[in-house]
């Protein structure tokens, strides 16, 4: 296994627990708090475990990607290289747009602006997995992952987005 491994997984969870440490820290509660949740709520002291596993699983795949493009063993090198381009440039426009999420969630200035956000992130790791599922197996499976908790939290913020709207009582 490449040292290259440890950079892979180490920018993607600094970059992302960096940025949205102050939103998902377990005393920063009260933002939380003030949202009127449905009843399938994200528990607070679930927010950062998850967001790390999702940023360390996302590095990983970019790993086992870049790994597969230097050494294109079962495709065509051309093939390869595009893919693995494509799929790691999409999983980086992914990764910018998740991290924000939990800052736009807890400080932003709506909930919509949020959702906006989750939707375009979530997009680029779908795009992101289609082009790693081209290169390997397990790099596409980490990344459905990615995109499947994505999605999750998506729909979360769009239930609290619809409660908002409606009025409805907490």
């Amino acid at each position: 296994m490449s040292s290259w491994i440890v950079v892979s997984v180490a920018i993607p969870l600094g970059l992302g627990l960096g940025t949205s440490f102050t939103a998902l820290r377990p005393g920063a509660i009260d933002w939380h708090r003030r949202l009127r949740k449905p009843k399938y709520n994200v528990p607070h002291e679930a927010l950062l475990p998850l967001f790390a596993f999702l940023y360390t699983i996302g590095g990983i795949g970019a790993f086992l990607v870049c790994n597969e493009m230097i050494l294109a063993r079962h495709t065509p090198e051309l093939v390869a290289a595009r893919a693995g381009r494509l799929g790691l440039g999409f999983y980086w426009l992914g990764l910018t747009f998740t991290v924000f999420w939990p800052r736009l969630l807890a400080f932003g200035p709506s909930l919509k602006l949020a959702l906006a956000d989750m939707v375009v992130g979530g997009l680029f790791m779908f795009l992101a997995m289609i082009q790693f599922f081209r290169l390997t197996v397990v790099g596409g499976m980490l990344m459905l992952v990615c995109f499947a908790s994505v999605t999750a939290l998506g729909t979360w913020n769009a239930a609290l987005v619809e409660i908002e709207r409606s009025g409805l009582p907490m």
